[in-house]
């Protein structure tokens, strides 16, 4: 009788990656085995392929903007905001990455601020 092993998210990730694994595909692979490819894909509003690829190191898009999605989802990272001091990357993210127009003084301020804030990685990007 055989024992079958299944490997874990982790354990493809550092097959992949090898000793070069960042920590953010860490964590990616660390919330893919507490649940599953498809919830941390949801989360991260992508499909499951594009996480499996992440894992795989097979992915042909940018990994730095996989990196900022996957830090600003399970990171639990804060930034220092020009306006409102610490917040978190995700709110950071999110607030910068807005696609309606300002509707109060909050989203205004953020819509001013933003372009040019030192924490905008996605200065000469689309977002």
């Amino acid at each position: 009788m055989s024992i079958k092993h299944s490997l874990t998210n982790i354990d493809r990730a550092t097959a992949a990656w090898g000793s070069d694994m960042p920590g953010w595909v860490k964590l990616l692979a660390g919330a893919c085995d507490a649940t599953n490819q498809r919830a941390t894909a949801d989360k991260l509003d992508k499909s499951s392929g594009y996480v499996s690829r992440l894992l795989n190191c097979s992915y042909t898009g940018s990994y730095e903007e996989a990196e900022r999605l996957v830090r600003a989802k399970y990171g639990d990272e804060d930034v220092v905001c020009p306006i409102w001091g610490p917040i978190p990357l995700a709110s950071c993210m999110t607030n910068r990455r807005r696609k309606t127009p300002p509707v109060n003084q909050f989203e205004r301020q953020f819509a001013k601020r933003c372009p040019t804030c030192s924490n905008n990685s996605d200065v000469g990007e689309a977002a």
